[in-house]
């Protein structure tokens, strides 16, 4: 029998199937064809739905920030690559020549460098305030600010903002507030529906929650603002990876189930440290010697999340004598996994800022942060005591 010559190469299409898939599809293309240029030229014109080229979105990513957007009570949402790319489209989305920045002094290490250094160097001006203490910050951000930036619950302090404070400076100075919610949650808290003008996040921490990706999402209640942080995102190259969008989703479902369970394990952790005699130190906002417990029980409704802060009792030995006691613990660089992980900021997330930026903050040597897991709250328990009792 005579074969037609033919060639297999891009010559498939999607075999016929009238049922729906129950997980989302993975859809790795970079490019989506179609019959004629007037159908093309619908979807660049937005006229209809659909995908081009991938660096201008994706089924994947298009399905995890409306999934994000739900959480948040948002419009809609972006992807991007990280969360740090997330933070880059904002400013460079809306930043304008003279333009000034008011930021919170307690951030991500990372955060802290784009806004004091890389923002600085492009000729914006940052002014940083004390997110805590609205009688200092209401009188400190300037006429001229465009983008204020602050977290609801700070790293690594664990320091709450006044939000509703921070609110009305905002709206004196006419400026947009960004929420960097990644500690938070969107159960923590809701930014945008208590006056916030963006909400962004580390989807590679908690929501995803497995540390196999790196993600960010911006999300608003203005779709000026999407549109524009829509074509940032896409003219420089900041998009995410249809796969990790794919891993992320995956992980969003069990995020309810995620948090809860470490809650619940990072409340006990708390009590257990305060009470240990080689801890001088407890930061956690759910304890009623916490300095913004008055105002966390206001707005973040008991739930006081996943991490915990602490200071070691002695110096540097003391330190690496902990760590490795704490040989079933991970140490390293991120948060919201599903494991107990523990970093030291001043070696690690806040480690460009000099000894005495780092103490102004209350970040010392022997500071350890503790993202905490799922696992059983008698393993958590045990091999902390072990690596306490150790140092």
């Amino acid at each position: 029998m005579s074969k037609k010559r033919r060639s297999v190469v891009r010559r498939s299409h999607e075999p016929e199937n009238i049922g729906t898939p129950l997980t989302t599809p993975l859809s790795p293309s970079v490019v989506f064809h179609y019959p004629d240029v007037d159908h093309l030229k619908a979807v660049y014109n937005k006229q209809a739905q659909g995908f081009t080229y991938a660096r201008y979105g994706n089924p994947n990513s298009a399905v995890l920030a409306d999934k994000i957007s739900w959480m948040e009570n948002a419009q809609g949402g972006v992807m991007t690559a990280s969360g740090m790319s997330a933070l880059s489209a904002v400013f460079l989305s809306l930043l304008e020549a003279g333009d000034g920045i008011a930021a919170a002094t307690q951030l991500y290490g990372q955060s802290l460098k784009m806004t004091s250094q890389v923002l600085v160097r492009l000729g914006f001006n940052t002014t940083f305030f004390d997110a805590s203490d609205s009688a200092t910050f209401v009188n400190a951000i300037p006429a001229n600010t465009k983008i204020i930036l602050a977290e609801i619950v700070s790293n690594p302090m664990l320091r709450v903002t006044n939000f509703p404070a921070l609110v009305k400076a905002a709206k004196d100075v006419g400026a947009l507030l960004v929420i960097d919610n990644t500690f938070t949650t969107p159960t923590g808290f809701s930014p945008l529906d208590h006056g916030a003008d963006m909400v962004m996040h580390s989807v590679t921490k908690m929501l995803s929650g497995h540390s196999d990706l790196t993600l960010g999402y911006i999300g608003a209640n203005d779709q000026e603002l999407l549109n524009k942080l829509d074509e940032t995102v896409s003219t420089l190259g900041l998009n995410a990876s249809p796969y990790n969008c794919w891993l992320a989703e995956r992980g969003l479902h069990t995020f309810d189930l995620r948090l809860k369970q470490a809650q619940s394990n990072a409340a006990r952790l708390a009590r257990l440290l305060f009470k240990h005699k080689n801890v001088t130190k407890v930061h956690y906002p759910g304890l009623s010697t916490h300095p913004d417990h008055s105002m966390a029980k206001k707005l973040l409704d008991g739930h006081f999340g996943t991490m915990v802060s602490f200071v070691l009792n002695g110096g540097h030995e003391n330190l690496n004598t902990f760590l490795r006691a704490a040989e079933n613990i991970p140490y390293g660089p991120t948060l919201g996994d599903v494991a107990t992980m523990l970093i030291v900021p001043a070696v690690s997330s806040h480690r460009e800022l000099d000894k005495s930026e780092r103490l102004k903050l209350g970040i010392e040597d022997n500071l350890i942060r503790v993202s905490v897991g799922i696992e059983s709250f008698e393993l958590i328990r045990d091999d902390f005591l072990e690596a306490l009792d150790a140092a």
